[in-house]
C-alpha cells in the first residue's frame, strides 16, 4: 500500500496557474459571502460559549441567533462584532450597481 503524504496547502496553491489561484479565491470569497451564522463562528475558531461570553448572554441565546430565520440588523451587528468582524450593509440591483447602506449603523437599537 502506498503511503499518503500531506501537503501544505500554500505549497500546493503555489503550483496553480496563476488564472487557477484565481478562481480558487474567487470561490473561497463566494462561499465566506454566503456562509451561515454558524460556520461563520467556527471558521473564525470560537464556539458558542466563547461567543457568548463576548455577547454577554447564554450559550442557547447563541444558537437561537444562529438558527434564527429573521433577526434585528443591530442583533447580527452585534454577532459579527463579538467575532472580531465588522458589519457591512449592500443593496445590489439588477443593473450591477451595488450601494453600500451606512446611515441605518448608527440607530439606537432596540
Amino acid at each position: 500500500m502506498a503511503k499518503r503524504t500531506t501537503k501544505k496547502w500554500s505549497t500546493l496553491k503555489g503550483g496553480m496557474s496563476p488564472a487557477a489561484q484565481r478562481r480558487v479565491d474567487a470561490r473561497v470569497r463566494e462561499t465566506l459571502e454566503s456562509m451561515p451564522l454558524a460556520e461563520l463562528r467556527r471558521a473564525v475558531g470560537q464556539t458558542q460559549v466563547e461567543l457568548a461570553e463576548s455577547l454577554g448572554v447564554a450559550q442557547g441565546s447563541v444558537s437561537k441567533i444562529e438558527n434564527a430565520a429573521d433577526m434585528y440588523l443591530s442583533t447580527l451587528r452585534k454577532f459579527v462584532r463579538a467575532l472580531g468582524g465588522e458589519l457591512h450593509l449592500t443593496a445590489t440591483f439588477p443593473n450591477g450597481r451595488s450601494i453600500e447602506i451606512d446611515h441605518i449603523s448608527e440607530v439606537a437599537e432596540p
